[in-house]
């Protein structure tokens, strides 16, 4: 009698062992991989930054390489054609190229049920335009205004601005210039961002135009703060 009950008592601990185990092997992993994405996205960009230093770099030796040759050309016209460059570099002359045009307007579906949209939240053009950058845009304007890196993108009284001129009319365009229109494209249209726009009634559409694009210079007067000229107390 006291060997069955042990046996019976050595059985039914096995069988309780056995449960937990089958649990414990069919219970589904949850991970948060909230962090994970957090830590891939600042990876991109601390990626994409050290890009862009690689040809800020690249870009400056080439410079000071054509300084070198012109060592016997005046200084006035090396001078010249610094100036031209840093123009071009701020956004303050013409520029034309290959690129995208991205066009924003309230959806049809939205429309049709009733539901009134009034103005894109400049949240959300904000995020569009860094996303554009970031995906390999050289130059953008936006709705025929050069976007440059002092450009503010706001809610002014309800209506979203840009530098002080309103962004109300549809379809807004936004147009870039890029070394590689296609990737362009095909990464905006794969970005999450394509969500946030149908979740607030917006339908964005991205096309490459035939022909080459014509980005306008900055029009609006560049305030420049926190600089002071360095007089020249040397002799020449």
């Amino acid at each position: 009698m006291k060997k069955k009950l042990s046996f019976s008592l050595l059985t039914l601990i096995a069988g309780f062992m056995l449960a937990i185990q089958f649990n414990l092997v069919n219970q589904p992993v949850v991970s948060d991989t909230r962090d994970m994405w957090e830590l891939k996205n600042d990876l991109l960009k601390e990626q994409q930054t050290q890009v862009e230093l690689i040809d800020g770099i690249s870009k400056l030796e080439g410079k000071i390489a054509s300084y070198e040759t012109k060592k016997n050309e005046s200084k006035e016209e090396v001078l010249r054609d610094t100036l031209k460059e840093l123009k071009a570099e701020a956004g303050l002359t013409e520029i034309k190229g290959k690129g995208v045009i991205v066009s924003i307007q309230p959806s049809k579906e939205g429309a049709l049920l009733g539901e009134r949209v009034e103005y894109i939240s400049p949240v959300l053009l904000i995020r569009l335009v860094n996303e554009m950058y970031r995906f390999g845009a050289d130059d953008i304007s936006i709705a025929g205004q050069r976007d440059i890196s002092s450009s503010v993108i706001r809610d002014i009284n309800g209506q979203p601005k840009m530098d002080g001129i309103p962004l109300n009319d549809y379809p807004l365009e936004l147009q870039a210039i890029t070394d590689d229109p296609k990737k362009l494209k095909q990464r905006i249209e794969g970005s999450e961002l394509m969500d946030d726009f149908f979740i607030d009634n917006f339908e964005v559409q991205i096309k490459e135009p035939i022909g080459e694009l014509t980005l306008p210079s900055y029009q609006n007067d560049v305030n420049v703060e926190r600089m002071t000229p360095i007089m020249d107390e040397g002799g020449s």
